[in-house]
Parts: structure tokens; sequence; C-alpha cells
């Protein structure tokens, strides 16, 4: 299985800062921010719940595992509420990702693991890309604009002065 991620050493965002994007077995996309598979062509989309996006999204985080445990899902989707959670609520998120993902053509993502968890299918390639949202990039160019400003007033300040004295 193909898994990479693109990040860069010392550099964090904020949650909301980064849509992690994913292509899976080369013919769908999985947009984390948006809750969308689609295929490539954009010619299918299907809009998740939140609560499946997070699941799908737990499942492909930690598809290295050789095992993601049902309770570390559950943790994960319910926090401490996750000890009352009933087991066929689970089941029946797990149920509607593959769903979704067989009308996008991906057969198997995933596979139960009777008692204990689900095991990502290694012969699905999985390829994770991080892009900034538009947020961010608007963020960098106030920041920019500010930082010119700023040196723009400085200057001009500057100027000014050197000009009366």
């Amino acid at each position: 299985m193909q898994y990479s991620h693109h990040r860069q050493p010392g550099c964090t965002f904020l949650k909301e800062d980064v849509t992690k994007t994913y292509i899976i077995n080369s013919n769908c996309i999985y947009n984390e921010g948006k809750y969308e598979l689609r295929t490539v062509s954009n010619s299918q989309v299907i809009k998740m719940t939140a609560m499946r996006a997070k699941c799908l999204s737990f499942i492909i985080e930690n598809a290295h595992l050789e095992i993601i445990e049902r309770q570390k899902i559950t943790t994960a989707l319910w926090g401490s509420r996750s000890h009352y959670v009933n087991d066929a609520n689970l089941t029946q998120i797990l149920y509607l990702i593959r769903r979704d993902l067989k009308a996008l053509g991906i057969n198997d993502l995933f596979i139960t693991i009777p008692r204990q968890g689900l095991k990502v299918n290694s012969d699905i390639a999985i390829i994770a890309t991080d892009s900034e949202t538009k947020g961010r990039k608007k963020q960098i160019v106030r920041q920019t604009i500010a930082a010119l400003t700023t040196v723009f007033s400085v200057t001009l300040g500057s100027l000014m002065y050197l000009h009366i004295h």
C-alpha cells in the first residue's frame, strides 16, 4: 500500500487551516474538510455526514496499523461517551462508509476482523496530501500586506523626518 504524507518538519497548522485530501485507489478523492467522496473525473460526488467522515479519516490515518481496534475507533468518534455507545452504531457507520466507497468503485477498502477491529486492504493505494484552504491563504496575504504597510509607513516617516531636519 502506498501511504504518504507531505509535511514539512517543524511546520504546524491549526486543524481548520489544513484540508486533508486523500486519493484512494487512483480513482476516488476523499476531501476531509468537505466531508465528500468523489471520482477523480468529478462525475460522481457523495456527501458524507460529519461522523462518517471522521470515521473514514481515522481509518485512513491509522491504515498503517495491522489491526485498527474497534474500541479505538469508537473512542475517536465519541470520546468519553464511547463507553455508552452501542456497538451497532459503529457497525452502521462502517456499513455506510463501505456503501459510499462501493458506489465509487472501491470495494473492500477495509475488512472486519471479528471481535477485534478493522484491517485496511494493503492492495488499495491511499495517498494523502495536505492543501491549504483559502482561509489560510487569505491570512498569509493579509499578513504580507500588513508587513508591507508597516515598512512603507516607517520609510515614509523617516523620509519626512529627514526632510524636516
